[in-house]
């Protein structure tokens, strides 16, 4: 299973195989809902046998699982390059930094704007004991792969007052929840999603995270 995984990341054929795959399942799932889509349907919708589908997913639901997975690391890679000082607005102000919404907040709503078929899959199925656990897997490694960057790269300390982990897991459920209530509200918009939830999430992070401390 293992190997299956790892050697694809250096097969430029490979890839593109996963690609279409990956489109063909999302194309099916407009098309006639994401339940009543099988493997055989998405090996011939991407004109690949099953066998082949085989050799990269066990099933869709990993199908799907990699698709979210590649689109994660690929956002915190560009998330972990921005400063905190852009994480915090309003910090050298005389507004709220909930007030106004910050480049990376906005970045992480604008994902879920951009790909909101996907975030409505991943969400919809979660209750899928196997597909929830491996959903909530891949956020919190995210998060915490994305606060080890800031505490290796970034000038501001970052000061834990609770371990890592903890501090994944909170902004895992708090983001979740909020991209769950979100969907169900397309009304809304970018902006304003994300200066609500900063307004949730901000005020208490800067605390436990050491932010603004001065000594």
């Amino acid at each position: 299973m293992d190997e299956r995984r790892e050697k694809p990341k250096t097969d430029r054929r490979v890839l593109r195989t996963r690609q279409i795959l990956r489109q063909s399942l999302m194309a099916l799932a407009r098309e006639k809902g994401y339940e009543s889509v099988s493997v055989e349907e998405i090996a011939a919708r991407a004109d690949v046998g099953r066998a082949t589908f085989y050799l990269h997913y066990r099933d869709k639901e990993d199908l799907l699982l990699d698709e979210f997975s590649e689109m994660a690391r690929e956002r915190v890679e560009q998330l972990a390059q921005i400063p905190f000082a852009l994480w915090l607005p309003g910090m050298s102000e005389n507004l709220p930094a909930e007030n106004k919404p910050s480049p990376p907040f906005l970045m992480i709503f604008q994902h879920v704007a951009e790909h909101q078929e996907l975030y409505r899959l991943l969400l919809q199925n979660q209750s899928s004991g196997r597909m929830g656990q491996r959903l909530r897997e891949i956020v919190t490694e995210s998060i915490n792969t994305f606060v080890e960057a800031k505490k290796a790269s970034d000038p501001l300390p970052l000061l834990l007052e609770i371990p890592a982990d903890l501090l994944a897991a909170f902004f895992n459920g708090a983001l979740v929840g909020s991209i769950s209530w979100w969907l169900e509200h397309p009304e809304v918009s970018v902006e304003e999603m994300t200066r609500m939830f900063q307004r949730m999430f901000l005020p208490g992070a800067r605390k436990v995270m050491g932010i603004g401390k001065t000594g």
